[in-house]
């Protein structure tokens, strides 16, 4: 059977260098992409694709697939893999853990409080439905104030009274940079420094999110002798 099978693959050899150029010449023009010319339609709409023809068949790339379906597709380095997250909208990245998140935010929690303290004012006690709220905002991707929707976020969280609020965003910044980042952003800005020292609030909630290499950071710092004007 081996004597066999080594006749057999000495044979293929000899035929394909006997044949050698129609032979590469057929395995080119089997392998050769052509931009396609097809249309192709999501539910019903057309959308723009950059595709391929080779040997009579289209090929996308997945990521394009994801982001037009809504799905998450992106390059596992520690596993050396594609990662596809079906439940997940299209980033292109890893999600972020939100361990380290976590712990973003208690660190901003830190610098601000410490800022306080050099300006002679009271720390701020960490309220969890002002986190929430921060969380549910910096997640929606602001990149500038929208004072009625942080306010409803407020309200719908559990938190009764007015607050004042700091938004940054940022790119290029690792996981752990981030709150240094972010605090110093606003000190940076007489506003949000004001808004940070005020001695009228007594209390925070942080919100940060990831997506893209873009970080998103936003504090909410509670008023209780203040009213919510969307109440």
């Amino acid at each position: 059977m081996k004597k066999t099978m080594i006749t057999l693959l000495a044979g293929i050899v000899l035929g394909a260098a006997l044949m050698s150029g129609s032979f590469a010449e057929a395995a080119e023009a089997f392998w050769k992409a052509y931009p396609s010319t097809h249309k192709m339609y999501l539910d019903g709409q057309q959308v723009e694709l950059e595709a391929y023809v080779i040997n009579g068949s289209n090929y996308v790339r997945l990521r394009d697939v994801g982001e037009a379906v809504g799905f998450n597709v992106y390059w596992d380095s520690e596993n050396n893999c594609v990662q596809i997250n079906s439940d997940v909208p299209y980033t292109g990245q890893p999600p972020t853990d939100t361990t380290e998140l976590d712990a973003v935010r208690q660190d901003i929690v830190q610098l601000v409080n410490r800022l306080r303290q050099e300006n002679g004012v009271q720390f701020l006690a960490v309220n969890d439905s002002l986190m929430a709220a921060a969380q549910e905002c910096s997640d929606k991707l602001y990149t500038w104030h929208h004072t009625r929707e942080e306010c409803e976020a407020a309200m719908a969280h559990g938190y009764p009274y007015g607050f004042g609020s700091n938004l940054t965003v940022f790119t290029g910044a690792a996981v752990q940079d981030v709150a240094e980042r972010a605090v110093k952003n606003w000190t940076n800005s007489p506003g949000h420094f004001q808004t940070m020292i005020d001695p009228a609030f007594d209390s925070i909630g942080v919100g940060v999110t990831r997506e893209q290499g873009i970080t998103y950071c936003y504090m909410f710092v509670g008023d209780p002798n203040s009213h919510n004007p969307y109440e």
